[in-house]
């Protein structure tokens, strides 16, 4: 098997890809075979020329060529498995990371539980979308908790820089529940919020038929641990035992890390990024990227990337819209979200800075107390969100002109200035003036809709390298964003896949 990359034409012409592999070989289609297509990138760095960028695996005898190289399958490592006696483990938490965890399981013989202080993904939409429309805002039921996790409520992004065996697992499994094949090539697959829908909906539908239990509006109250275990949960005021406890907990479940705390799990402070959701017109950003927006058309809305040291662009959401992501009451958040069709006139993405113990100070959980403050300060009444003209913004003028955004149900003027620390401010500001130069005219009829705090989790639950558990509790894990290991669903999902393939069932 040889692995070719740099197969390129230009995506106006009509094209054969095997044909195209033997113009650049100079050989005969019936040397090779195409095994598969590893990846499709689009170039566009020659402006109103775009081409496309394949790479693939073929089964040819030899092959001399500065391109090509031996095809080297991800393979998974040697891990010890892990034994169970009880066919029932608790996963406290229903995103990706808990339920490829749970599809592993089923193979291998257990029937796990699964908990989730929300409700199922057709609720929490109901629940969701009211709160949108001026409703309640329902701390158990809302964009970051429920069945699917934040991921339900996205772009549905399933961009991993990782190439690794889980990760290709992780796409197979997609793929087996209802996702377009082509996300296992794309440089930048994506499903869309209805997309990831549809496939947590498939997975439920599995995981019940093979035994599991989804237990929904279930909150874990407490963790007690003895002698280096757990030895008892208090969900919803029932206590239970069960043998082996995994948390795929989200990166906001600040409740949860403070009580794991209490009770003696060691968790550390991490850095993690702040700032504001920056909105464009869509057609504005595919003339910058393509050189002209009919290629929108053809190539689907443009999308970019970028960085100024440590501020960067994080979660494009090319023909989205900027969420009200609030999970508590009285606070702010804002997200990015597309449907499959990415066929809103905007396009967003966060524009954020790393912060860490020198922004948020000491102590566990200092940052989680920044990102709280930063939410409280940001809100008003109906959950408004604050806004300003990004080139307002670099001038530190409020914006007294209407700010139009896709933001429901409201913004409101303000200096975002004063909503974060100085010293992220001025690194945002230095940033606009390098994405400027990138994307010329990046600032001028842009705005920024703040503050964006939940781009990764503020702590970290200690591990053990080898068996994986908690520090020092050998029957409880940690999976997914909650953990502090993993941010986004591809790499939550195989963080939980990698769990879940090492607990076994014990034969006896």
């Amino acid at each position: 098997m040889i692995s070719l990359r740099n197969i390129r034409f230009p995506v106006a012409q009509q094209y054969d890809l095997k044909s195209e592999i033997s113009k650049k070989l100079k050989i005969s289609g019936s040397a090779f075979e195409i095994i598969e297509i590893s990846r499709r990138a689009v170039d566009c760095r020659r402006k109103n020329q775009p081409v496309y960028d394949f790479s693939a695996v073929l089964d040819i005898s030899t092959l001399n060529h500065p391109d090509a190289s031996p095809w080297i399958e991800p393979q998974q490592p040697d891990t010890d498995p892990i034994y169970l006696n009880d066919k029932h483990p608790f996963i406290i938490g229903m995103g990706p990371a808990g339920l490829f965890c749970a599809l592993e399981m089923v193979e291998n013989g257990l029937e796990p539980w699964l908990f989730d202080m929300g409700g199922d993904l057709e609720s929490r939409a109901s629940d969701v979308n009211g709160f949108w429309q001026g409703g309640e805002l329902k701390p158990g039921s809302n964009v970051q908790f429920g069945e699917g996790g934040a991921g339900a409520f996205s772009d549905g992004k399933l961009t991993s820089r990782a190439r690794d065996w889980a990760v290709r697992r992780v796409f197979d499994r997609f793929i087996e529940h209802g996702a377009e094949p082509s996300i296992s090539y794309e440089a930048l697959p994506h499903l869309g919020t209805d997309g990831i829908r549809n496939v947590v909906r498939s997975i439920r539908e599995y995981l019940i038929s093979k035994g599991c239990k989804f237990q929904y509006h279930h909150k874990l109250e407490e963790l007690r641990l003895e002698n280096g275990k757990v030895t008892k949960l208090v969900i919803n005021s029932m206590e239970y035992q069960p043998e082996t406890v995994i948390l795929a907990l989200g990166n906001s479940s600040r409740e949860t890390f403070r009580m794991l705390v209490r009770e003696g799990v060691r968790i550390e402070a991490k850095p993690f990024a702040v700032g504001f959701r920056v909105e464009h017109e869509q057609a504005f950003i595919d003339r910058a990227i393509y050189g002209s927006d009919k290629w929108g058309s053809i190539l689907g809305p443009a999308t970019y990337r970028l960085a100024c040291g440590d501020t960067y662009s994080f979660c494009m959401c090319p023909g989205g819209f900027v969420i009200n992501a609030a999970s508590e009451p009285g606070t702010v958040v804002t997200n990015g979200m597309s449907f499959s069709g990415r066929d809103n006139c905007l396009a967003n993405s966060a524009i954020v800075s790393v912060v860490n113990e020198t922004d948020y100070g000491q102590g566990v959980f200092a940052g989680v107390d920044f990102q709280e403050q930063l939410e409280r300060s940001a809100f008003k009444d109906g959950y408004h969100a604050p806004a300003q003209k990004v080139k307002d913004y670099k001038q530190d003028k409020l914006s007294t002109s209407v700010i139009k955004t896709s933001f429901t149900p409201e913004v409101y003027s303000r200096k975002l200035s004063t909503l974060i620390p100085q010293a992220v401010d001025s690194r945002i500001k230095i940033a606009l003036h390098k994405f400027d130069t990138i994307i010329r005219d990046f600032s001028r009829d842009a705005v920024f809709i703040a503050p964006e705090t939940r781009t990764s989790s503020p702590v970290r639950i200690l591990r053990h390298e080898e068996r994986g558990h908690c520090s020092g509790v050998k029957n409880l894990y940690a999976i997914g964003e909650g953990s502090g290991y993993a941010g986004g669903i591809i790499s939550s999902a195989a963080d939980g896949l990698r769990l879940g393939m090492r607990l076994k069932l014990e034969k006896y």
